[in-house]
């Protein structure tokens, strides 16, 4: 890598101005560190304030071989933004304007430098709220917390950043400009936003961020409970979780917090306490009483010492300034200090804060705990005193053998901080040979002359594990193939075991056999002569149910169905609804990302997988992604395999995100003549404190598959709730009460099972092999005008068919004919309608695809093809669709 010239400097001068590009020795001092113990000194700093230059800075570093370094507030933990290969950082805090706010569709665009609070108060006097929220809110920009892919306290209900993050705009490391994902939630390809987010700037650096949005809820409820002893509080937030709810947050401190906090700033936590839990639900002020009650009960049988409730927005607001401001309340106590950042299991929190007690006695540092509990993330924080060697030599030793604590336990290496320059080293001892190969060719995709925040994330390639040969029989594919596993009724390869799949997916590649994956064959239509297919409906094992950690690990030939049914025993489910829902594998489910109708409050299958195994093309077997709910340990890969169609490799194994069972569920139904009637009132709803599970329009012939009653022509909207019972009644109420102020009837639907109703719902706008059905995705705010011309232009070529509509998040699908001039007609027509509206479509079937021409195309559909050939090199798993 080259330094930085004086004819750099200059020219950095000339795209921003002189006062915008640091390069004398004390400004620069400034941009070596963040919060982790790493520094280096970059040879100049530039002060962006648009895309634009953003784009001539990094074309300007390129061109000159010179690294660069995109960075934030520097609050990371992990030593992300330092330049320690020198070069040029890019502080992107100057480019700090929110630029729009869409109520209407519930997102925001903003430019990295905002910062998350600031974001969060402007939202808050519109009645809205983003979800992440890290501590350290008050100076983090939202530019780090999509680069580190940050959490917060709010992150046990809510999810982390990825979950809120529905497009960004990224400048490569070559100057061209990525626009992925977008306003509309369904895009075709791969999931680069997924991929790009918690990849520690080193695929380009973020200048825009569409964030998704919500209205705040009714009521917020904050408790403090307070434990003698710290198992007792770590007992209680195991066993409130495994009661059956799922708290907004649950956040503990130690007693060395307890005694900084008390000291800086008295938020009224008791000086002897061995430990607080900071809890907070929110919802409906009806279900307030209960939630309360029953985690009450939970503290008392885990002999919580005192139990108090906030009893007005100053108390609430006096406990939450104590636990956001327990870190800097530590210094305090030492001029330094280390945050660490693992997770584990949450059952396993009694044993490891045990054990870092016990490092802290064993180093002679003081160490002091907080911890998102609710989610086994632990922030042991190592105080020291930076000015003696010796101690800073034992930090470094304790913030080892923390890290050594979350592998030992089965847990990872960070949960929101990253990797950066300081965890590297690990990265060995969590991954294999073949997931850090993997991680280093989608680098290299991005970043090929490694200038883009280089020294962070991966090891050096000579660090990686050994690789682990492969043993092939010999002879033809076939010969090969049936030394290792045996063939279905259907003639469908069905291997048992990874071993014999990794085996079979390597036989193809030597022998350049094209395979076609298949698990029940939901989703995949006729296949040529010339295809083997591979079945996974031999890896049929539920691995584990771990319901004390919400989730459950299976293989990917186990029936949704199945699993579900063995949740239920437990008290959870995994709220996926796909179409042929008592059919559909979990492998195919993943593989497809058909969520069903229920997505509009418990999110797609991006949002419930947390980790996952694939067999590779060349008999590699990898694992993205873990057990834990918390993940920022690598790149998210498992991401890539969500939604891919089996065109990056097998998905062998998924490990998934549970939900306790609703305890009521009820289907409302609203008749009407025309769609528009209803597009003020799913505005009100989409901005209001009802949470509907479901909201779906179905066109009059949708509505006669599943007998609903309705006006000739007329259009019928289902409405699901489920959740607490006493919140389901009262969502009931205002429901009603809402339909009313605009006019429109609505009934509680009686006589019909609810399970089977969502699921025939769901099997209409099936993209599987006999179901020709385009998918349309547009802004909510637009559903109801482009349904009705969808309608028109439908009933304009006498083609009818059951339309359905996901109302409140903009997805129409679409049957469309298999009759090829009827269908140039409609793809024609259907196009043009989308340009009018900013619409895309986020599937066709082949025949559309072919009349239409959608695909995948500029720099999306040309990333989409490297990551295609790098993963598959030999072409022999399906080709990319529309690209």
């Amino acid at each position: 890598m080259n330094k930085v010239t004086d004819d750099l400097v200059t020219r950095l001068g000339q795209i921003l101005s002189p006062d915008r590009v640091l390069a004398d020795p004390v400004s620069r001092h400034l941009y070596k560190y963040d919060a982790a113990l790493d520094e280096a000194l970059p040879e100049a700093v530039v002060l962006p304030e648009t895309t634009e230059e953003v784009v001539a800075v990094v074309k300007a570093c390129a061109v000159r071989g010179v690294p660069f370094v995109p960075r934030g507030a520097g609050t990371s933990l992990s030593g992300g933004p330092v330049p320690v290969a020198g070069g040029v950082v890019i502080s992107l805090t100057r480019m700090n304007h929110i630029i729009q706010i869409d109520y209407g569709n519930l997102c925001a665009v903003v430019q990295p430098g905002v910062v998350n609070i600031d974001l969060q108060d402007e939202l808050a006097a519109g009645g809205y709220f983003y979800a992440p929220d890290p501590a350290s809110q008050g100076v983090c920009t939202l530019g780090g917390n999509v680069a580190e892919n940050a959490g917060g306290p709010h992150c046990l209900k809510y999810g982390v950043t990825t979950n809120h993050i529905l497009g960004l705009e990224v400048v490569l490391p070559d100057a061209q400009i990525l626009r992925t994902g977008s306003l509309p939630h369904d895009q075709l390809g791969y999931d680069l936003t997924g991929l790009l987010v918690g990849s520690e700037g080193t695929f380009g650096v973020v200048t825009e961020i569409t964030c998704r949005i919500m209205p705040l809820p009714e009521a917020i409820t904050t408790m403090l409970a307070v434990f003698n002893e710290l198992d007792d509080a770590s007992q209680a937030v195991s066993d409130i979780i495994a009661d059956g709810l799922i708290p907004a947050t649950l956040e503990m401190m130690d007693n060395l917090l307890i005694q900084a906090v008390e000291q800086s700033m008295q938020a009224g936590y008791p000086l002897d306490a061995e430990a607080v839990l900071i809890i907070e639900v929110e919802g409906l002020q009806a279900s307030m009483s209960e939630q309360i009650q029953r985690i009450k009960a939970v503290c008392e049988r885990n002999r919580v010492r005192s139990f108090q409730t906030a009893q007005d927005e100053q108390e609430r607001s006096l406990l939450w300034r104590g636990r956001k401001g327990g870190a800097a309340a530590l210094a305090n106590l030492a001029p330094s200090r280390l945050t660490a950042d693992i997770v584990v299991p949450r059952t396993a929190l009694p044993q490891v804060l045990r054990q870092v007690v016990e490092l802290g006695e064993k180093y002679n540092i003081k160490i002091g705990n907080i911890l998102h509990a609710g989610d086994g993330n632990l922030h042991p924080e190592v105080l020291f005193d930076p000015r003696d060697p010796d101690q800073v030599q034992r930090v470094k030793q304790v913030d080892d053998e923390i890290t050594r604590l979350a592998i030992e336990y089965g847990g990872v290496l960070t949960g929101e901080h990253g990797i950066g320059s300081q965890k590297r080293k690990w990265m060995s001892r969590m991954f294999g040979n073949a997931e850090l190969s993997a991680m280093q060719r989608v680098k290299d995709l991005f970043d090929p002359h490694y200038l883009c925040n280089p020294g962070k994330v991966l090891p050096d390639p000579d660090d990686f594990p050994a690789a682990q040969p492969l043993s092939l029989p010999e002879g033809s594919f076939e010969q090969a193939a049936a030394a290792v596993c045996v063939r279905d009724g259907n003639r469908a390869w069905q291997p048992y075991d990874y071993e014999a799949i990794a085996k079979l997916l390597a036989l193809a590649c030597r022998s350049d056999q094209p395979l076609a994956i298949c698990g029940a064959s939901t989703k995949s239509g006729p296949l040529p002569d010339h295809i083997q297919v591979v079945s996974t409906l031999g890896l049929n094992k539920i691995h584990q149910l771990d319901t004390d950690n919400l989730t459950a690990t299976v293989q990917a030939g186990v029936r949704l169905a199945e699993l579900n049914q063995a949740l239920a025993a437990e008290g959870q489910r995994v709220p996926l609804r796909p179409p042929h829902y008592d059919q559909a594998t979990v492998g195919g489910v993943i593989a497809t990302a058909d969520s069903g109708p229920h997505r509009l409050l418990y999110g797609t299958a991006r949002d419930l997988v947390t980790g996952l195994q694939a067999a590779l093309p060349d008999g590699s077997l990898v694992k993205f992604g873990s057990t834990c709910v918390k993940n920022v340990s690598g790149y998210s890969l498992e991401k890539l395999f969500i939604g891919s169609y089996g065109t990056l490799g097998v998905v062998t194994e998924i490990t998934l995100r549970t939900l306790p069972l609703p305890e009521r569920r009820e289907t409302l139904t609203l008749a009407t003549a025309f769609p528009g009637n209803l597009a003020p009132m799913l505005q009100e709803l989409r901005g209001s404190i009802l949470r509907p599970t479901a909201a779906e329009l179905l066109n009059s012939l949708a509505a006669s598959y599943l007998d609903m009653e309705r006006d000739e022509d007329g259009w019928v909207l289902l409405i699901a709730l489920e959740g607490l019972a006493v919140e389901v009644t009262e969502q009931l109420d205002l429901f009603s009460a809402l339909c009313e102020h605009h006019n429109i009837a609505s009934q509680q639907l009686e006589g019909q099972e609810y399970d089977q109703l969502w699921q025939q719902v769901a099997n209409l706008g099936s993209r599987g092999a006999d179901q020709h059905c385009a998918h349309l995705t547009c802004y909510p705010s637009e559903v109801c005008r482009i349904v009705a011309e969808i309608d028109l232009i439908m009933k304009e070529v006498d083609c009818e068919a059951p339309i359905t509509v996901a109302a409140n998040l903009g997805i129409i699908r679409v049957p469309t004919p298999t009759d090829s001039d009827v269908l140039k007609v409609i793809a024609r027509e259907l196009l043009e309608t989308a340009d009018r509206y900013s619409a895309s479509f986020s599937w066709v079937p082949p025949g559309f695809a072919e009349a239409s021409g959608v695909q995948l195309d500029g720099l999306t559909g040309h990333l989409s093809r490297q990551l295609k050939a790098s993963f598959d090199p030999g072409g022999i798993l399906p080709r990319l669709p529309w690209a």
